[in-house]
């Protein structure tokens, strides 16, 4: 599709947190075909998590975002801070991503405008239409246009998305939590890395095909109602059950309500496979040191464990 300009090139702001590592790109590639310029926050520091250290009784990578959005104020035109409440039938997502948008504005000041759609999943997949309308015609932008801007950067996300291949390790670990915990490098103090380094290969949920991930996630008995701990919880009982890793690592961060109930159903299941499982918790106090020992001594277990 050719590119549109607007009559002034707004700029507009993507934080580097939260759900930008899952649909960074296709909200980049989207705003972009509606002729705007896109400033994305740097990788995260110890700056942008003191800066969220205003929120108390949050789960650290909430209190990172809004770090990230405290750094983009007097860069951008306006933030792009969407209200993702569903993003698959009869599910929700977390309740901390759903008041998002009212977070940032009670307690951060002199920020631009914020784009806020609300995008809602749980009954209709075609109501992402009103969100994609709603957001360019903030932006000065026809109802056809936007839509055919948002199909336009959708078949372009789907054409780059390439699922990771495990490597040839003898030991394979499956390291299941969220995305923006796996790949922050600083919130995970560089996990996937050390795991790495320590000799082992990693499978990741992003690895795990979502009919596999779907179907493992039926045999809980209980319907998961938050759409990213089904797929967590899905792809981590896909890997038991068919015996694909010698260990199971849940990250997760503290506080984080949804994640406290998952881990404990992968717990569970490990221990009735008889796959050894760790628990990574992470805050803000978390020494890099510490988290280094146990990934070290996890990885020596496993590998005498093999042998």
């Amino acid at each position: 599709m050719e590119e549109v300009n607007l009559a002034q090139t707004i700029q507009i702001g993507l934080p580097r947190g939260l759900l930008y590592y899952e649909y960074g790109s296709l909200w980049q590639s989207f705003f972009e075909s509606l002729g705007a310029q896109v400033v994305v926050s740097g990788e995260t520091t110890k700056e942008m998590l003191n800066s969220g250290g205003v929120l108390d009784e949050v789960c650290l990578p909430l209190k990172v975002y809004v770090g990230h959005v405290a750094s983009l104020a007097g860069k951008t035109d306006c933030l792009f801070v969407p209200r993702i409440v569903s993003v698959a039938r009869q599910t929700y997502t977390c309740p901390k991503i759903m008041g998002l948008p009212d977070i940032i504005r009670s307690n951060i000041s002199g920020l631009p405008e914020i784009i806020d759609p609300n995008i809602s999943l749980r009954q209709r997949s075609t109501d992402i239409l009103d969100a994609v309308i709603d957001t360019g015609r903030r932006l000065g932008q026809s109802k056809t246009f936007s839509i055919r801007a948002w199909y336009f950067a959708w078949r372009q996300a789907k054409a780059k998305r390439t699922l990771p291949v495990a490597q040839s390790a003898n030991i394979r670990v499956g390291l299941i939590g969220h995305k923006y915990l796996i790949y922050d490098r600083f919130i995970s103090m560089n996990a996937l890395d050390k795991l790495l380094a320590a000799g082992v290969d990693i499978i990741t949920p992003d690895m795990v095909p979502a009919d596999q991930i779907d179907k493992a996630a039926r045999s809980i008995d209980k319907k998961i109602y938050w759409s990213y701990c089904h797929e967590l919880a899905g792809a981590a009982l896909a890997l038991i059950g068919q015996q694909a890793v010698d260990g199971l690592v849940f990250l997760t961060s503290f506080s984080c309500g949804p994640d406290s109930l998952i881990s404990e159903i992968i717990k569970r299941r490990t221990q009735a496979g008889n796959v050894p499982f760790m628990l990574l918790n992470l805050d803000e106090h978390t020494a890099e040191a510490g988290l280094l020992t146990r990934i070290e001594a996890f990885t020596d277990m496993l590998k005498r464990r093999n042998r």
